[in-house]
């Protein structure tokens, strides 16, 4: 048995540490470091500088759920984004929609698609889709191009730590919301409401201003910390609509109505979060 383990520390008060079987994969990109490990229990797993960012175990918690409750609100989405998502695990996800014509990956760091087609091959097909289209530039500028675009928007972005702290701010969430159709529905990772209560409580004000049904929802994911994390919803659209349509072709491993009308069930100290009191 092996006696290595990873450590992440995110946070200064807080440490999750996976017992490593073998690296699988090391390098530095342009933009970042990157790291497949095969750990115990769960599977590979793909860590960027420094931070867990899904495991072969328990990524559905957070794909599935980023990915259906936008889409599932649109209904039968014809074009949509994913900004990072490098990895191809909300792309898999995207796909199951008949209804698709093109989904946009725009990822800044080709390395990680390159990495993560070679091992992790259950989302490596999804890039084989003759719908898929990837787009290895800058998310701001893109989205900046392309107003009232895409019936689904999913910001699969990193931490906001160095570069991917300008995709946790107003001016980030108003260019998702400009680039959405006008029935279209969005979903950004919005962090952990133990950790980032300041973050979350800033984008929610901010999405109240651009959207008629903003709201905010959690997921479980033993690996990220505090066990789980949290998505900003985007729309003019309320979020109960999604509840109204058949899912996709395929199988979930996390995802149903009950997950997805429970996500939104917020502790009172999350709720008066986004109150601002």
């Amino acid at each position: 048995m092996s006696n290595v383990w990873f450590t992440e520390q995110l946070h200064p008060f807080l440490r999750t540490s996976l017992r490593v079987e073998r690296i699988l994969h090391e390098e530095r990109s342009a933009y970042q470091h990157i790291l497949v490990l095969d750990t115990a229990f769960f599977g590979r797993t793909l860590v960027l500088d420094g931070i867990i960012q899904l495991t072969e175990l328990d990524n559905a918690g957070y794909h599935e759920m980023m990915v259906h409750v936008p889409a599932l609100t649109v209904g039968a989405p014809r074009r949509a984004l994913i900004v990072g998502g490098g990895d191809g695990g909300a792309l898999a996800q995207m796909l199951r929609y008949p209804s698709l014509e093109e989904v946009v990956v725009c990822e800044l760091d080709a390395r990680v698609v390159e990495v993560c087609r070679t091992y992790f091959p259950t989302f490596a097909s999804a890039w084989e889709d003759p719908r898929v289209r990837l787009v290895t530039r800058d998310a701001f500028a893109y989205l900046e191009e392309r107003p009232g675009t895409f019936d689904v928007i999913c910001a699969d972005t990193t931490d906001p730590i160095g570069m991917a702290e300008r995709l946790f701010s107003e001016d980030f969430l108003r260019l998702v919301v400009q680039a959405l159709a006008p029935d279209g529905a969005a979903v950004t990772q919005c962090e952990q409401p133990y950790f980032d209560a300041a973050l979350i409580q800033s984008l929610f004000r901010a999405a109240q201003k651009l959207v008629q049904h903003p709201a905010y929802y959690y997921t479980f994911v033993p690996t990220y910390p505090g066990g789980g994390i949290g998505f900003l919803y985007l729309s003019n659209r309320p979020w109960t609509e999604g509840l109204k349509r058949p899912l996709p072709p395929g199988e979930n491993t996390y995802y149903n109505a009950e997950m997805h009308r429970a996500a939104f069930a917020l502790p009172a100290f999350v709720q008066r979060l986004l109150q601002g009191s």
